[in-house]
């Protein structure tokens, strides 16, 4: 593999990209609605949730200093006490689930990013927010994998690659953010 090997796979990753365009006017309404966003992956999707919710809470909102009105985003995968705790007195695959329990309401928001979308704690958190009324948007890789079957948005990579698939879902999350801070008041 060369530079310009990777290059040409991240373009034509780019190409075959789609997403839910419906899932723009949502994250941009979330605000007005008091609406929570929870965003989750695992790897280096989990460090990308947390640059997500970087962006949504500061980046996505016009005078972030002097606005008080702000994306209420919340990154799934950063409370390692939490996640040590129920990794060990339950099961990994309700790390997201569990934590949904305790803070998400109905028609708050829930991101799940993955690229092969089929993580169990990723499917569990999915199948949970379905079932007690959250909008679900998965953010996948690959074919889509079983997370695709429980959300209500998506923006898909159809590519077979993880370090590709994860390239063009941090293009998506800083284009969310500038779209939200420059399209929606």
């Amino acid at each position: 593999m060369n530079w310009d090997d990777y290059k040409g796979e991240i373009l034509r990753a780019l190409e075959g990209f789609t997403f839910d365009p419906e899932m723009l006017s949502i994250l941009g309404q979330s605000k007005k609605k008091n609406q929570k966003i929870f965003v989750g992956g695992n790897g280096g999707s989990a460090a990308l949730a947390l640059h997500y919710v970087c962006d949504l809470s500061k980046g996505a909102n016009r005078d972030w200093e002097e606005n008080q009105n702000r994306y209420k985003a919340i990154c799934l995968s950063s409370n390692i006490g939490y996640l040590t705790a129920i990794s060990n007195d339950s099961d990994y695959r309700e790390i997201f689930k569990q934590q949904l329990i305790n803070l998400a309401s109905p028609n708050d928001i829930l991101i799940l990013i993955s690229s092969s979308g089929n993580s169990p704690n990723v499917v569990e958190a999915a199948k949970y927010a379905k079932e007690h009324g959250l909008i679900t948007i998965g953010i996948t890789g690959f074919d889509g994998g079983e997370l695709k079957k429980y959300c209500d948005y998506s923006a898909h990579v159809h590519f077979p690659s993880y370090e590709v698939c994860e390239d063009i879902h941090s293009i998506f999350g800083h284009f969310l953010a500038r779209f939200l801070r420059e399209e929606v008041e």
